[in-house]
Formats: C-alpha cells, structure tokens, sequence
C-alpha cells in the first residue's frame, strides 16, 4: 500500500523553545521524513509522499547561521544577497538537498517513489501597522517622496496636497501613481517571494493558494491558475501521468489565458458589479465564472478526469450560463445540483466514452463530439 507521512516543522515538544531550536529540529525532522520516505520505496516498492509543512523554518535556520557568521566572522564571511535576507547560490545549493530527496527509482531499486509537498507561506500584504483602536493604518507619503518620478507624476501630486488628499497607497493606487518606496511589509514580501521564486524554479511545479479568494469569492479550492503551472508530465517518458492526460489538454485550451483576461478586467473596473451584460467585459467576467463553477469542488470531494472533462468543456462551450443566471455560481447548492446533475445523465448517455477517458486518459475527436452532443442535450 502506498504511504503518506505528514510531517509538522511547527509543532513542538518543548514548551517555549527558541527559534533556532525550532528551526534547526524542522530541518531535521524533514530530512528524517524523507529517509523512511526512501526506505518505504526501496523496500516495498510504495509510492511515499512526505509534506514539509513549513519550508519557511528552513529559510529561518539559513538566516539564523548567516546573522551567526556575520557575528563571529564579519560581513565578508557571507554573499551580500544572504546579508540583505535574499537567497543566493548557496542557499539554493541548500535547499536542492532537500528537493532532491524526491525521485521515482527504477525497477532495480523496487520502482518506488517520493513525492515532496513543500508548504511555504508569504506574508499578508494587508498586515500594515494597526492604529490604537486596532484599525488598520496606512502608510502616509510625503510630496517629497516623489522628487525623484516624472514632472507629469509631481504635478499630480501637487494637486493631492492642494486638495489635502493623503497620500496613502490607496489613493494613490487608484489614479495609478506607484508608490515611492515600498513598505516594511511589502518589502518582507518581496524578500519572501525572491525564496519563493527560487524554490519554484527548483521544483516540479506550484500550487498557489490565495485566502483572499476564500474571503470574497468563496473559492473552494482558493487557486489562483494564473500563478499555478505543473512541469509533472512534460516529456514523451510520462505518457501515463495524469497532469499530461491528453484528454484533459484537450479540452483546458486557452483556459489560464481566460482567468487572466478576466483579472484584468476585474483589476481595471475594481468590481464585477461595475459592468453590464450588454458589453464584452461582463461576457469575459461571466465565462471566468463558468469556469469557476465547473472545476468547483469541496473539500474532500475527488472527480475522475472524465468528471473534469465533462465540466470543463460544458464551461468552454457557454453551457453554463444560464445556470450562472438563474443563481447557480460557483460554491453554491444551485450550482452544485447542476454540475452534478450534468454528471449523472453524461455518465447514462455515454457510459462507455467515460469509461474511456478514465481507462486510457484519453478523448478522441469522435469521442469528444458525442460527449459534447450529450452535455447540449442536458441543457435543452
């Protein structure tokens, strides 16, 4: 049987331990976790997927040493990406040892494999400064700030100062004036999204998950695909893999295109209610939302790929419009009631091209029209 160790770098058995005792022990737990990892597949032959639930642990003990080298042996005892908390050759060196962990070994060595999930959390771009009432407390601007921007950008400002408009983020993100300096908080962003970055280019892929999606969409799962990729199943020795599944390439097209197209024009009109179903923009906002509604799915619920197949092309082909119309959106028991009612009666119809897709990961045109004839119908 296939085997699945969760590992927490945050949990503790020590009460009030210090921070590089916490990080050094994540570190050592990870590496503990791929060994029986290994060992599972060496000796069964298992596929073991260990999860590393905090790899920002591991970035906390890298920082930790280097401010210790700094300490003892001065600035020149470390690269000045490492002094300034970016990453750097070296650090990518130690965390590859980490990544390389993962491997599917080859039938001499009992075909087993491990499978890495790394966990990494950036910080909240909203955690600015709270005032007294614990109300959140915008950065403030000096016209001075912007000495060194445009005439045309001065101008502007000037005329905020005029009008005692304070130059806040905010206000100024909403005539498209950047902002002259960045925040500690988005500054420890960038950092952050500089370790990021270079764990991403290491990895297999990224999954990326935004509570923000939750909070105003009430997106399930909260995946934001215009950030998300998967490189699993990219190449002509994984024509099993799932991610690669033809069938499914088949019918995602220009899907991560559409999400994007769709931000932006959510981004430029600030809200979706902004718009009316009379132009273009509402068209772009509504099919995003068909998408949404088709790969809508709650926690521990699982589709096979014909599932997703079904969905995913009743989305392209503007089916589910009208169940956005009449109040099906996505997460909601109307929209739920319609996906899997589509499901069922598919499933009747073409029992057996589903059984195809699941069999072979595969979907034919000839297969792919009979399908699209069935979702039409149920929609009639």
């Amino acid at each position: 049987d296939d085997i699945v160790t969760v590992i927490s770098g945050s949990d503790s058995t020590v009460v009030n331990e210090s921070q590089v005792t916490e990080a050094a022990e994540a570190v050592a737990i990870a590496a503990a976790a791929c060994t029986l990892g290994e060992h599972h597949a060496l000796n069964t032959g298992g596929d073991a997927v260990v999860i590393i639930d905090d790899i920002n642990l591991h970035k906390s003990l890298w920082d930790i040493t280097t401010q210790e080298l700094v300490r003892v042996y001065g600035v020149d005892a470390v690269v000045k990406a490492d002094l300034q908390g970016g990453s750097s050759s070296e650090m990518r060196g130690y965390f590859s040892g980490l990544i390389q962990r993962a491997a599917r070994f080859n039938a001499k060595k009992g075909g087993g494999s491990v499978t890495l999930i790394l966990l990494s959390t950036l910080p909240n771009p909203d955690d600015e400064t709270n005032n007294t009432n614990g109300e959140e407390e915008e950065q403030i601007f000096e016209a001075s700030d912007f000495d060194t921007m445009s005439e045309k950008i001065k101008a502007r400002i000037g005329m905020l100062v005029k009008a005692n408009v304070p130059l806040t983020p905010t206000n100024l993100s909403k005539i498209q004036i950047p902002v002259p300096r960045p925040s500690a908080t988005e500054d420890a962003k960038r950092l952050a999204l500089q370790h990021v970055e270079d764990l991403i280019s290491m990895s297999d892929g990224q999954i990326w998950l935004d509570a923000d999606l939750v909070r105003r969409e009430g997106r399930s799962p909260p995946l934001d695909p215009s950030r998300s990729i998967t490189r699993v199943g990219v190449g002509a020795d994984t024509q099993t893999c799932r991610a690669d599944a033809p069938a499914l390439r088949s019918v995602v097209g220009s899907l991560r295109f559409e999400f994007q197209q769709a931000m932006d024009v959510l981004d430029s009109t600030n809200t979706a209610l902004s718009v009316s179903a009379g132009d273009s923009t509402f068209k772009q906002v509504r099919r995003r939302d068909a998408f949404l509604l088709a790969m809508h799915q709650e926690p521990r619920e699982v589709r096979k790929l014909s599932q997703e197949c079904i969905a995913l092309l009743a989305a392209f082909r503007g089916h589910l419009d009208g169940v956005l119309a009449d109040g099906g959106m996505p997460g909601t028991l109307k929209g739920k009631e319609a996906i899997n009612g589509l499901f069922g009666y598919v499933e009747k119809e073409a029992g057996n091209i589903v059984q195809s897709i699941d069999a072979t990961l595969d979907l034919s045109l000839e297969e792919r029209s009979i399908l699209e004839e069935a979702i039409a119908a149920y929609f009639l």
